[in-house]
């Protein structure tokens, strides 16, 4: 009976300890609790950032918590419960969490150790007053990814890839300074779309544009992002080391681990993968508000630019990929022993041939590395297969058998950030036939053939949400057209590259006749052939084209042709020289003919001079105009 009796005593004295303690808890979270209120804490931009809020349109800051809206479409994200949300509701739902009871992974220091970390500075939370949580998962994951420093990555843009038309930015994760590492054992973070399995490229479009996919960081091994971007899609890589320190590289990270598995809004265009670094980088380094500066738009390089501008980026690094690699190799030998290379990469039987054995011990190496490459760019490709399997065993045999050579480095091209701005503001005067016009033109993004190519790759063409009023001497002012999407990708034959130029664009644009130029609606497109020769490329493309013209007999019609054209850099600038031909179904016939020449002012002005003469059923002339371009951010 005794024992029982102090059993029950030491219960009831635990109880009541208890007691005291939730007591106590409670008292010093509503202290917490005031003391934000006093301060308006759940206005700071701080917070707003860790909470990926913003005021709606047209409200002024500071006007009331429930102006604001959160981009993350995920209530696990959210502490607050019931009818109550909004920075304040969070805010004050995050102080309760942090000093709940409870043990395990979801308890709310385990969860959020960003907001602990923020709340316990701004409001001088006493540690020793939290309740001691034990979070495994979250430790786990910290020592695994052990952040040091974080670089910024751009792969330059793939037009084959709607998701990567415009380039794609992410971070990557590299250990502390004391430990040795490799760029291949990193982490990188990566924002993208959870693409529906099936989806075609026209649904992706679709839903990545009306925000029909849910976004979501994923972080990742880095090789494998080197393996996509630079030997699979073969797409240059530039890496830009951040000046983060470690406390902002430790709270970047630590906000990444609230992000895990949390849905966000996904568009294309804007609350896109570049746009959610800038976010990342803002919660990182307070006071720079990255994101500000964007609005319709959130292009990849656009960012790149920004996070320049805000001081962040002090150098950059070049990773080439094996098809850069490989032109850079062979505009180093001689044209005329490049068939060898290619029978150096189909045969092994070439290794042993009388016109091989005859060259240097020099020019055989460099023609077995160029060879070697072909077939590791093939690879890329198509994928590894026996056959090439075989003749890369056979090439790395043989190139075992020459001394050591130094490497041979590619050249560093103009980094993409130093390049021209993406919108383009134009300005016209022209002569059409017998009439004098005016016309103002505006493009969203990004580059034309013709725009000045510093800092832009060779022969690849996006403009996107283009559009022309013109204004004739009667004063009568008209749409001349409004181009969707226009991309032109140009892609010079030669004995490592065989890939189809191609092209094509849709929207509204006036077609000339006798009488008016009625508006008509289009999708155009087609693919051939182009050779570059001394830095200029001719191409030659079948074209087809689907019309609506009220001037036709037929609701739509099909048109078939072809276009040929010269694509040239001069000490001006660009020009081009092309001629087409459709023929309709209704028989109708149309023959343009095109001289253009860009004049290059400095990166963000230029003039334009253009030159056309149509040959068409009913209607023949000539039209001349001499444009300004601006372009701008």
């Amino acid at each position: 009976m005794k024992a029982l009796h102090v059993l029950l005593l030491v219960v009831l004295n635990i109880c009541c300890s208890l007691k005291v303690y939730a007591a106590t808890a409670g008292d010093y979270v509503n202290a917490l609790q005031v003391q934000a209120a006093e301060q308006a804490l759940w206005f700071d931009r701080e917070w707003l950032n860790l909470l990926h809020y913003k005021p709606f349109k047209l409200t002024p800051l500071h006007s009331h918590p429930r102006s604001y809206s959160s981009f993350v479409d995920d209530q696990r994200f959210f502490l607050a419960e019931g009818n109550e949300s909004g920075p304040r509701a969070e805010l004050l739902a995050t102080l309760t969490g942090l000093f709940s009871s409870g043990q395990g992974d979801n308890h709310p220091q385990c969860r959020f150790p960003a907001r602990l970390e923020w709340l316990s500075e701004q409001l001088n939370i006493d540690p020793s007053r939290l309740p001691a949580v034990d979070c495994p998962l979250y430790r786990e994951w910290r020592t695994m990814i052990n952040a040091g420093s974080v670089v910024l990555i751009f792969p330059a843009h793939h037009l084959n890839s709607p998701s990567s038309m415009f380039g794609h930015t992410l971070l990557r994760l590299d250990p502390s300074s004391e430990q040795e590492h490799s760029d291949w054992l990193a982490y990188s973070v990566n924002f993208g779309a959870n693409v529906s399995a099936g989806d075609n490229s026209l649904l992706y479009a679709y839903k990545g544009l009306t925000g029909g996919y849910p976004g979501q960081f994923i972080v990742e091994s880095y090789f494998k992002k080197i393996q996509e971007y630079n030997r699979v899609e073969n797409r240059d890589i530039w890496e830009y080391p951040l000046n983060l320190t470690e406390r902002e590289t430790r709270r970047l990270a630590a906000h990444l681990w609230e992000l895990k598995d949390i849905n966000f809004d996904y568009f294309f265009f804007t609350e896109n993968c570049s746009y959610r670094l800038l976010e990342l980088l803002e919660v990182a380094r307070p006071g720079i508000e990255l994101t500000d500066d964007f609005g319709l738009t959130a292009i990849p390089i656009d960012t790149v630019r920004s996070i320049e501008r805000a001081g962040l980026i002090s150098e950059y690094q070049y990773r080439p990929s094996i098809a850069s690699q490989l032109r850079s190799q062979l505009a180093t030998l001689p044209s005329n022993l490049h068939p060898l290379i290619s029978e150096l990469a189909a045969s092994d039987g070439v290794i042993q041939q009388q016109d091989f054995l005859a060259l240097s011990e020099d020019l055989q190496y460099s023609l077995l590395q160029a060879a070697y490459n072909i077939v590791r760019y093939q690879q890329a490709k198509k994928g590894r297969d026996l056959m090439s399997a075989k003749q890369s065993l056979v090439l790395l045999t043989a190139l075992s058998k020459y001394p050591p050579r130094p490497r041979q480095e590619v050249a560093t091209p103009v980094p993409p950030e130093k390049g021209h701005q993406s919108k383009r503001l134009t300005l016209s005067l022209g002569r059409e036939k017998n009439s004098n016009y005016g016309e103002l033109g505006f493009r969203m993004a990004y580059h034309s053939l013709l725009d000045n190519a510093y800092g832009f790759l060779d022969g690849a063409q996006i403009n996107m949400g283009s559009v022309a009023l013109r204004q004739y001497d009667d004063d009568s002012l008209k749409l001349e057209r409004l181009d969707i999407a226009d991309i032109f990708s140009l892609t010079p034959r030669d004995l490592a590259f065989n890939s189809l130029s191609w092209r094509v664009y849709g929207g509204l644009e006036r077609v000339n006749t006798e009488g008016e130029r009625p508006l008509s609606a289009h999708i155009s497109g087609g693919g051939g052939y182009s050779y570059g020769y001394k830095g200029s490329t001719v191409y030659a493309l079948l074209d087809a084209r689907i019309e609506h013209n009220r001037e036709f007999n037929k609701t739509l019609e099909l048109a078939l042709g072809a276009e040929l054209g010269w694509l040239y850099q001069s000490p001006l600038g660009a020009g081009s020289i092309k001629a087409s031909t459709l023929e309709f179904t209704g028989n109708e016939q149309r023959l343009d003919f095109v001289l253009e020449q860009d004049i290059v002012l400095s990166v963000n002005h230029s003039l334009r001079i253009k030159a056309l003469r149509r040959w068409y059923d009913n209607y023949t002339g000539s039209e001349f105009s001499l444009s300004y371009h601006y372009f701008f951010r």
